[in-house]
């Protein structure tokens, strides 16, 4: 296999957003709908820099993990680049059979409960940082709206595991709250049919 001299990729930056580069691989990107923090202190090998609105990522003499490793961090800020300027939202459903639950979220608190699920008298509740992200519950639905989708990922999923069943079979009590759609902005990205 060929030694990849130099991987170079740049990325162009809107108008509306500013990135900012601080140490040990620090970047801030802020836009019309909020501003992103990410910590990519774990690299090694990859150089990030700004120039005439490009962010540029290099890398003298790659190995193949260095090279997937650049191109998730480019990933991850052109995901970000697109969240700030529209939001995502990841919009859950909230599912039973036996009892019926419900979702309350109270952004005081930072927490979302999950109400009489499975007849429980005691909620179940996760933890979450509304500066970052909204909730909104809206009937049986759950939408969480913000710029980063790592964080918009994790909470559905957090809110999907704190439902987990245990000592009942999973085919019968088929109860909890599981994510179905993803938008950005109003186009459809994914969604269970």
């Amino acid at each position: 296999m060929v030694k990849q001299a130099l991987f170079l990729e740049q990325i162009d930056i809107p108008k509306e957003v500013s990135i900012t580069l601080g140490k040990n691989h620090y970047i801030e990107i802020q836009g019309p709908n909020g501003k992103v923090a990410k910590d990519f202190s774990h690299i090694r090998g990859i150089k990030i820099s700004k120039e005439n609105n490009k962010l540029i990522f290099k890398a003298h003499f790659p190995r193949g993990t260095t090279v997937a490793l650049a191109n998730t961090i480019i990933n991850i800020v052109q995901n970000v680049i697109k969240g700030v300027t529209t939001n995502y939202q990841y919009i859950s459903k909230v599912c039973y059979s036996h009892f019926p639950c419900s979702v309350e979220a109270d952004p005081q608190k930072r927490e979302i409960r999950v109400v009489n699920f499975l007849g429980e008298r005691a909620p179940r509740t996760i933890k979450y940082d509304p500066n970052e992200l909204n909730v909104e519950i809206k009937g049986e639905d759950v939408h969480f709206i913000g710029p980063d989708k790592e964080k918009l990922g994790q909470t559905a999923a957090n809110l999907k595991r704190v439902c987990r069943i245990r000592k009942k079979d999973p085919r019968i009590y088929q109860d909890g709250v599981y994510l179905y759609k993803i938008l950005h902005g109003d186009e459809l990205i994914w969604e269970i049919k």
